[in-house]
């Protein structure tokens, strides 16, 4: 019995050297099983669709969010204190600058006006009187020495003529500030007569009425609001790590919903030069051109900055990308039998689909766009048509 074992583990052994190899009737056996281990291993073909690589553009931009403001807005008040007389503007209004908005009560202001005149030319009038005084008393001092000099009267006489000249001279200066004083006090009056007139300090549109007629205000009163539309601004927040993207300059897009179909164009006017400690967030300030006045401030408004563009760059789609251990590659159509080339790629900026490249790649190139995740570095495949049909041939797909 032990001899039986014997013989048929030595018979088995032998069988397993001659088929491995190929010898007598093994020979096609093992033919066969290197035939399905070669499609096993790299045989199978899988079936892709391709796009090719082009020069293009590549737009980077960012977004925000923010609320429309008016190019300038100033809330008009009064210089001085009264009784608002007449209104003569109301909310919507367009006005120009200089245009009269409103009227205080004045008549005070006239009254005023009036007194300081009539106190003007009573000074004026007492300045004559005085200089008429001091030229009489230098004419009397003149004689006063000459008669002096020839002994005809005392020393004293002459002193005392002398000091009333002096005393002469002073009231003429005194009269000359007083006359002075008059004049700033009429100037003032005039001033204030003109300030009973509010007038508007740029054109724009009545925004907003706080007062009515009679209302009795102050210098602080605000009585409309004056906003210029010509062109409007919107302040977004810009975080710390894209403010080094923004300059003064740049184009921007903006969209609100009252016009969901139009998009406005705008730049970036004004960069702060500090960012926000509890935020990080700097304000960034887009101004744009607003012809008819169709935005309106407090409009909710889509920002995109274009902070980077560049031309002439290589393109694919996004979805050729394949993440690899050495970083991101793309399998690229080779051969008139095509099989998938893994080429490694470094990618910039990306673009309605669309990102930048950079690696062995020239514009025309084909390159796996879908079932990329199937491939092996220079696995065979077939490239699939639009239409859905497949072919061999690299000519006849795309």
């Amino acid at each position: 019995m032990k001899k039986i074992v014997i013989t048929v583990i030595a018979l088995l052994t032998l069988g397993a050297f001659f088929y491995s190899l190929g010898i007598g009737p093994f020979k096609e056996e093992l033919a066969k099983g290197q035939q399905r281990g070669g499609r096993r291993r790299g045989g199978k073909t899988i079936s892709v669709k391709v796009a090719k690589v082009k020069i293009g553009e590549v737009v980077e931009k960012l977004s925000f969010v923010g609320s429309l403001m008016a190019n300038a807005s100033v809330t008009v008040a009064p210089k001085i204190a009264g009784r608002v007389e007449t209104l003569l503007v109301d909310v919507g209004d367009w006005v120009e600058r200089g245009q009269l908005l409103a009227r205080l009560e004045k008549d005070e202001l006239a009254e005023d006006l009036n007194e300081a005149e009539a106190s003007l030319n009573v000074y004026k009038a007492t300045l004559k009187g005085k200089e008429a005084e001091l030229s009489d008393l230098k004419r009397k001092l003149d004689r006063y020495k000459t008669l002096f000099e020839k002994n005809f009267i005392a020393r004293e006489e002459v002193d005392t003529v002398e000091t009333g000249a002096l005393t002469a001279a002073a009231q003429v200066e005194l009269t000359k500030a007083q006359v002075a004083q008059m004049k700033a006090r009429l100037d003032n009056a005039r001033i204030r007569l003109k300030y009973s007139e509010v007038i508007s300090p740029f054109a724009g549109y009545v925004g907003k009425r706080f007062v009515d007629r009679g209302a009795l205000v102050n210098s602080s009163s605000p009585l409309v609001m004056i906003v210029d539309l010509s062109r409007v601004k919107v302040i977004v927040p810009v975080v710390e790590k894209d403010y080094r993207k923004i300059s003064i300059g740049q184009l921007s897009s903006i969209t609100v919903d009252a016009y969901p179909r139009r998009r406005f164009e705008g730049k970036v006017a004004r960069v702060a030069p500090l960012l926000n400690p509890e935020t990080r967030t700097g304000e960034v300030e887009i101004e744009l051109a607003n012809p008819g006045a169709v935005l309106k401030p407090g409009m909710f408004a889509r920002v995109e900055i274009v902070v980077q563009k560049r031309r002439g760059v290589l393109l694919v789609p996004e979805g050729a990308q394949v993440k690899t251990a050495k970083g991101y590659g793309l399998f690229k159509v080779q051969g008139n039998e095509p099989r998938a080339k893994l080429v490694a790629i470094k990618t910039g900026l990306s673009h309605k689909g669309w990102v930048e490249v950079e690696g062995p790649l020239k514009p025309g190139d084909q390159i796996v766009t879908l079932g990329s995740n199937l491939l092996r570095d220079g696995q065979r495949i077939r490239l699939v048509k639009r239409d859905g049909f497949a072919t061999d041939g690299l000519g006849k797909g795309e």
